[in-house]
């Protein structure tokens, strides 16, 4: 898939370079040649794909071929609303970084957005506050969760201890909450807010969360008491000048990301589907991920607030998340001694690709959890079902619940589904077999999960 997407993006580059540097040298071909033509064709494509390969995307003069001045101004103030949008030299210099010399930087924010914004857009929706907030944690962090200044701030949004410890994060030596996804957003957007109560304006709460509310306090006094944050701009510290031309850059290029021909670099795909679990022994993430199979790193990625790689033994229970089938693995394994399945899906990270990323992006970076079936993505709802027998719960984690046409008449033409098993894990243990087959082999209903020990029709 990656592949074909890479060739996509270099035809459109091939396109557009034929289309600005066009010499006519096609335009009177005679029919006997034609086949020589469209032979040079193939051969000038390849050579434009080895060449483009090497320059990022557009050629240095023509970074605004695909707007104009004026549509870009157009563009820009139109992604307005709460935020004070301009169109200014400063942000026309963000653009440029974002869209053409910072390309590979913007191709990995993209990938992440479909694991962050929908937690971001859930809270900022219980809030009531604007959702393009959720553009700062970007010019903040890059949404990189890991992420550590000179400064001492950490995390997406770039906390110092003495912030969050206002806002109620815990930083501790071996537990820090900057570093906790859904948390530190709360924290930060509670922040925001109350920089916006201050000063009655979002652009210039920004501003405040950047450089401190004092800073904006005193350049408006120092503008003589205008509250808009152009007409202050210039008393306020570099870094805060550029801070909102940021802003307003990042979200012109996630706007029209497509028309620079930017890709989405696809993060782990363990981080598109997760669930939670609590905790209340002592679990060390390497025995974790020799359970499961996962990588110490994806762990320590949706766990960061561990900062030791371990969860304390506790009485109230810790939030430990993994991709959902190795969850069921790790809860199976445990017996469920003071490990506690969490049941509510608070995030979709996949319907959230549906809703904002194109049919062939979605595809390129969920894979088989999709298919692509008349133009259409169909998402395949991930089920939790319980069963209880015996005084022991099971789990069982799957897409469908086969309904099974025939009796059968050979085992070895059935796959028993297994506790944390999905249907792209049984397609994957045969070699002629998708997961779409497997949906028509046995007549599958969306609106039923499997239980554990259902029988898949796998071979015809």
């Amino acid at each position: 898939m990656k592949i074909s997407n890479s060739f996509a993006v270099y035809l459109e580059k091939f396109k557009y370079y034929q289309k600005n540097n066009s010499d006519n040298r096609f335009k009177n071909i005679n029919p006997m040649n034609k086949k020589s033509a469209i032979n040079s064709g193939i051969l000038m494509l390849l050579f434009y794909m080895i060449s483009f390969s090497s320059l990022q995307a557009f050629s240095p003069d023509n970074f605004n071929s695909v707007y104009t001045e004026e549509e870009m101004k157009w563009k820009v103030m139109s992604l307005g609303g709460d935020i004070d949008f301009k169109y200014t030299p400063e942000v026309r210099k963000y653009i440029k970084t974002y869209t053409k010399n910072g390309r590979t930087s913007s191709e990995l924010i993209l990938g992440k957005i479909p694991v962050y914004f929908p937690v971001f857009e859930k809270i900022l929706e219980e809030k009531n506050l604007p959702r393009g907030l959720k553009i700062l944690a970007i010019v903040e962090s890059h949404l990189n969760v890991d992420a550590y200044s000179k400064a001492g701030a950490a995390g997406l949004w770039q906390f110092i201890k003495g912030t969050a410890k206002n806002y109620h994060l815990k930083v501790r030596t071996n537990f820090d909450e900057r570093y906790d996804v859904e948390r530190s957003t709360r924290a930060a957007l509670s922040f925001l807010n109350d920089l916006y109560t201050e000063f009655g304006d979002w652009t210039l709460a920004l501003a405040a969360y950047n450089c401190g509310a004092g800073n904006v306090r005193k350049a408006i006094r120092r503008s003589g008491g205008k509250k808009n944050f152009w007409e202050i701009k210039r008393y306020l510290p570099r870094e805060t000048r550029n801070y909102v031309p940021k802003f307003i850059a990042i979200s012109f290029m996630i706007e029209h990301y497509k028309e620079y021909n930017l890709l989405p670099q696809m993060p782990d795909k363990s981080l598109f589907s997760t669930a939670e679990a609590r905790v209340y022994k002592h679990m060390n993430f390497r025995k974790i991920s020799d359970i499961t199979g996962i990588s110490l790193s994806i762990i320590k990625k949706l766990n960061g607030a561990y900062r030791k790689n371990y969860i304390p033994m506790n009485s109230h229970g810790y939030k430990l998340v993994l991709p959902k089938s190795a969850l069921f693995t790790l809860l199976e394994f445990e017996k469920y001694d003071k490990v506690e399945f969490v049941k509510e899906n608070k995030f979709d990270y996949s319907r959230y690709l549906v809703g904002k990323f194109s049919r062939e992006t979605t595809a390129y970076l969920l894979g088989t959890e999709y298919k692509i079936e008349l133009g259409v993505i169909t998402p395949l709802k991930m089920f939790i079902a319980y069963q209880k027998d015996m005084n022991k719960t099971f789990l069982s984690f799957a897409a469908f619940k086969p309904v099974l046409s025939t009796s059968p008449s050979d085992v070895r033409g059935f796959h028993e589904l297994k506790a944390g098993e999905t249907l792209s894990d049984v397609a994957s243990n045969y070699d002629d077999i998708s997961m779409i087959d497997i949906m028509h082999l046995n007549n599958i209903n969306l609106q039923h999960p499997p239980r554990v020990g259902a029988m898949l029709l796998v071979k015809k």
